[in-house]
């Protein structure tokens, strides 16, 4: 544990670097949910299962449905495009 006060504690977080963090995690984020989504169309994929969890801290599950919905959305983009004469 650390013996600083919660002062102290408090100026070790820099703002700007945080919003830089949360932009480059959602950045990742949104990008492998296209590439999952593309990769599921291509592939023919027709069915979803899965459990999703909330007992992670906020950097795994904030954002959860964002990606979520982008990586259907590719999905469905991508299968539609690559079987649509199957």
């Amino acid at each position: 544990m650390s013996s600083q006060s919660p002062q102290n504690q408090a100026s070790l977080y820099v703002p700007e670097n945080i919003v830089h963090n949360v932009k480059t995690i959602t950045f990742i984020r949104s990008s492998m949910s296209a590439i999952t989504g593309s990769a599921a169309g291509i592939l023919g994929l027709t069915g979803y299962s899965g459990v999703y969890f909330r007992n992670g801290s906020d950097v795994w599950t904030e954002g959860v449905f964002g990606g979520l919905f982008s990586y259907v959305l590719f999905w469905t983009l991508l299968y539609g495009i690559v079987h649509v004469y199957d």
